[in-house]
């Protein structure tokens, strides 16, 4: 008979070697239209796409790699642990996880009718305790600005449709060719 591989969600205890990145920002669309873009299997490796590469395993559960220094990888799988629709989504490292670590994004209506503000938190242990936390934030492994990123690309994404990027963008191939010309 095979043994069961189901990996449960890991609670992440806060301790002061932990990682927390907070960040808000108001969209201009619905709540609930916010969360169930969020929830969409596409959305999450697009948003996340300047952080880690991330592999939508079914409805619940993502692998995710980052890429450290040195050739350093490291790896976990998450899975969504509580959704309130137009709300609250949370989610955890499952066990194994190189990295153990969980987050959480609120909605909420922003005042005057301006839509929908969101708060993104997301809490890394990395290894190693209060020396890990150090080593993490000299190589900003972590970058205070993945939130902040997070956040822009996911209100590009719900306002417009799209992700602005410089990636293939023909100006840029034609000046390359230009310089190689005129030398």
């Amino acid at each position: 008979m095979a043994k069961s591989t189901v990996k449960k969600a890991v609670v992440v205890k806060e301790k002061q070697s932990d990682l927390i990145l907070r960040r808000w920002i108001t969209i201009g669309r619905p709540a609930a239209e916010l969360s169930a873009l969020w929830l969409q299997p596409d959305t999450l490796p697009r948003i996340m796409a300047h952080f880690a590469r991330v592999e939508v395993i079914n409805h619940s559960d993502a692998h995710w790699e980052v890429e450290g220094p040195m050739g350093k990888t490291w790896q976990w799988e998450s899975r969504i642990t509580e959704v309130e629709p137009g709300r609250l989504i949370a989610w955890r490292a499952l066990e194994g996880a190189d990295v153990p670590n969980e987050g959480q994004l609120e909605l909420s209506a922003a005042p005057g009718e301006w839509g929908t503000e969101i708060a993104l938190t997301l809490r890394f242990a990395p290894p190693g305790g209060k020396l890990g936390k150090k080593v993490t934030s000299i190589l900003d492994i972590f970058p205070k600005e993945i939130a902040s990123k997070a956040l822009h690309r996911f209100k590009s994404l719900a306002e417009t449709g799209e992700i602005p990027t410089l990636y293939s963008q023909p100006a840029g191939r034609h000046a390359q060719h230009k310089d190689d010309k005129e030398v």
